[in-house]
Parts: C-alpha cells; sequence; structure tokens
C-alpha cells in the first residue's frame, strides 16, 4: 500500500540464498546480526521439520569482544561504542583453526596482535581476542547460550534427514548473511564437521573418510546472497502471472491473496 508495487512474492531466505549460488539442494547457513538458521532445502522447498536456530550472531559476537577488550583494560560503552567496536569486529576478527595452537601462539608470541586506529585517532592493540570472540558460534557457552554450537547443528540437521539427501546435503552447505564473513570459518567447519562424521557416523574408521564428500560453498558476496538470490528469481519469474501476488489481487481480496506463496 505504501510502495504501489504491481506485485509482490513472499519467499524463505534460504530457498533465495541457494537460488543465488545456481542450486535448488542444499543446506542454507545463514547467520546474520541477531539470529543463525540452519536451514536444509531439497529440490527448492525448505524443510521446516529439521530447521535448527541458534541464538547466536554478529550482535552477541559485537557484546563479547566489547567484554573481551573490557578483560584487556579497554574500556567501551555497550551502547555508544557498539559501532565502532563493530568495525573492529569486521576489519580484524577470525576463526582459528586450532583453537589450542592459536591460544599458545597469543600468548607466546606477537604474530596475532594487530594494531587498530579508533575514530578518534587513539590506537589500540588487539591480540587474542581477534580470533575468541567469533569462537561463541562454535561454543556458545562462552555467552551463555545453552545451545550446541554451529558445526554440531549442522551435523545434527543433515544427519536427521533422509539417508538419500544427506550425501546431496554434505556437498552443498551454502554460508550466507554478514556474520559468516569471518575469515578461516569454511575451512574450520570442514574440519568440525569431518571430525564429528568420523566420531558419530564411521565410529573411528578413518578408511570411511575417502568416500566421505564435505564441501562447503562460501561465495564471496555472501552477505547479500537473499538480494542476489531474490533478484534472480524475480528476473526469471517477471512474466508469470501465477507466481505475483497482484496489487488488484490485494485489493480485493485483502490478506487472503498470501495463500498463492504458501
Amino acid at each position: 500500500e505504501t510502495y504501489g508495487f504491481q506485485g509482490v512474492h513472499v519467499s524463505i531466505q534460504a530457498v533465495l540464498t541457494l537460488y543465488a549460488q545456481g542450486l535448488l539442494t542444499g543446506v542454507v547457513v545463514d547467520s546474520g546480526d541477531g539470529v543463525t538458521h540452519i536451514v536444509p532445502v531439497y529440490e527448492g522447498y525448505a524443510l521446516p521439520h529439521l530447521i535448527k536456530r541458534l541464538d547466536v550472531a554478529g550482535r552477541h559476537i559485537t557484546q563479547y569482544l566489547i567484554k573481551l577488550l573490557l578483560l584487556r583494560g579497554y574500556a567501551f560503552n555497550r551502547t555508544a561504542d557498539f559501532e565502532t567496536v563493530r568495525q573492529l569486529k569486521e576489519r580484524l576478527c577470525y576463526v582459528c583453526y586450532d583453537h589450542e595452537l592459536e591460544k599458545k601462539l597469543a600468548l607466546e608470541t606477537t604474530t596475532v596482535v594487530q594494531e587498530y586506529t579508533l575514530p578518534d585517532g587513539r590506537p589500540i592493540k588487539v591480540g587474542a581476542e581477534r580470533f575468541e570472540c567469533a569462537e561463541a558460534l562454535f561454543n556458545p557457552g562462552r555467552i551463555d547460550v545453552d545451545s550446541k554450537g554451529v558445526a554440531e547443528l549442522i551435523f545434527d540437521v543433515i544427519q536427521s534427514a533422509d539417508m538419500d539427501c544427506r550425501p546431496e546435503f554434505y556437498k552443498h552447505i551454502v554460508l550466507s548473511g554478514g556474520s559468516t564473513m569471518y575469515p578461516g570459518l569454511p575451512s574450520r567447519l570442514e574440519k568440525e564437521i569431518t571430525a564429528l562424521y568420523l566420531e558419530k557416523v564411521l565410529k573411528g574408521d578413518e578408511s570411511g573418510l575417502a568416500r566421505f564428500k564435505l564441501r562447503i560453498e562460501d561465495p564471496p558476496r555472501r552477505k547479500h546472497m537473499v538480494y542476489l538470490g531474490g533478484a534472480v528469481l524475480a528476473d526469471i519469474m517477471k512474466d508469470k502471472d501465477s507466481f505475483w501476488m497482484s496489487k488488484a489481487e490485494y485489493e480485493e481480496q485483502g490478506l487472503r491473496v498470501l495463500e498463492k506463496c504458501f
């Protein structure tokens, strides 16, 4: 009513992400600012009974980083400096491949220490906090969220699916959303999911790993993946009237017109 569009279609974010990647089947890890969702999609349809939700995303990681920097002696205001710390996070933070090794490096050497200049010109040094904050995705207990980590959730989602869908799901794990932009995230997920598969499915038999195909797709423009998928879909469907809820239908039926999409 406000914008006066001629037609509208409502779709699920995960499905649009896969369209942007040119896929119809896969598992989408969609992590934004407020929540992380893991959504399996088969032949263009999301499987709602398998969707998992993790209440750890960008905002929580930024708050955790503020807490870690406080322990280092840099006092940031939780609200006023939130934007500043968010920019610092986007610039410097990453996901480590081996947490114990990285911690040892941070304690014994200065390789992970980097300087960052705040907007007011003050330089600060950031060390282990660079990888510790993103660790909350894999270990939500760090920020008092009672849940499994993101790698375990992906594994659980795929293992709960039908036997014949699993190989396809493992081959197409697609990252989407701003909180998947951390360097090192895809390789860490690959390592953790492989370890879980080895432990829980193969029961430690490493010979079966040769047949296990795991691929994590991390397209460079994944921050705006959902929008790109929407643009692709809208372009393909622009001439199909049955796909769109038109303005005339809305004026005639009101909100009942939504049944067209769902």
